[in-house]
């Protein structure tokens, strides 16, 4: 199951961060995919993008030169596959010219063509009297009482989402959020990024199983699995040798307040892991267009 955690800050420092992300993605070891690169007319978006036939294109995770960023966590539970791939509402949004908002408020018409999601939308390039945009949490939870379809999510807060609603989260989220509040809190400025890196990368890496998890567990029970589906799926780092499944890829997205851009990404090689896996990492650095002078 996948997982991210996130904090956007309001004001920044030119020498601290805007904002810090970092996401798990989980799924079959042999789902075909392409690791991350730039892609689009203009080569301005990068992820990576899931080449499994009939939903080639798609994504989990990323973002463009112009600051929007995208991520996206399928919602546990039955899936219908005649409706619509959920990674295009990720790639859509990353080459759509319409605004965060405008997008966001398209997808909420459209939810029910979906299968269970949730959604986070970043726009970085646009402002609001000189502040960044807040991000925007869309879901068509349906399983769940008194979910908010669509919030605004506020700044300097730290966050985590997983395959749950966020008003329900699972025990990985709320524990996860607490170190990652930690390690980000421990490292805020630009010169300590290299250990930033480091602990976001092994707290991605933990596979210790957070059970009992009543949310999870009723999750699972609404799909109609056994409970061992949790047992490996309750930690942040999902391993599922059994199941060919496990957690393929780490990215981090750090963003500082000059609009420097590091994209760094961590993916299992070879596909069905073994006790000495090998691991393939990329880096890509981008700067987001400058604010206004009036700004700044």
């Amino acid at each position: 199951m996948c997982i991210v955690y996130f904090c956007q800050s309001e004001i920044v420092d030119p020498n601290s961060y805007h904002l810090v992300l970092v996401n798990n993605r989980d799924e079959e070891w042999t789902r075909p995919t392409k690791d991350a690169d730039f892609w689009g007319p203009q080569l301005d978006c990068i992820s990576g993008l899931d080449m499994y036939s009939g939903k080639e294109g798609g994504t989990w995770l990323g973002m463009n030169k112009h600051g929007k960023i995208g991520v996206l966590l399928n919602i546990l539970g039955q899936v219908d596959p005649s409706k619509k791939g959920r990674g295009f509402l990720v790639s859509d949004y990353l080459r759509d010219n319409l605004e965060m908002e405008e997008y966001a408020a398209s997808m909420l018409k459209q939810r029910h063509d979906y299968n269970g999601f949730n959604l986070l939308l970043f726009d970085l390039g646009k402002q609001e009297d000189c502040l960044t945009a807040k991000p925007l949490y869309i879901t068509n939870a349906s399983d769940y009482h008194s979910c908010v379809n669509m919030r605004t999510l506020p700044s300097n807060t730290f966050f985590g989402v997983s395959n749950s609603p966020l008003e329900y989260p699972f025990q990985k989220v709320i524990k996860g959020k607490q170190r990652f509040g930690q390690i980000v809190s421990q490292y805020p400025t630009v010169d300590l990024k290299e250990h930033l890196v480091k602990d976001l990368m092994e707290l991605m890496a933990d596979k210790t199983s957070l059970l009992p998890d009543p949310v999870m567990e009723k999750a699972a029970s609404l799909r109609g699995v056994n409970p061992a589906y949790t047992s490996c799926r309750s930690a942040i780092n999902t391993f599922s040798p059994n199941e060919n499944y496990g957690s393929r890829t780490t990215t981090v997205i750090l963003v500082d307040g000059k609009g420097a851009v590091d994209y760094i990404e961590r993916t299992v090689e070879p596909l069905q892991p073994t006790p000495n896996e090998r691991t393939v990492h990329k880096t890509f650095n981008l700067t987001l267009p400058k604010r206004g002078q009036h700004c700044l």
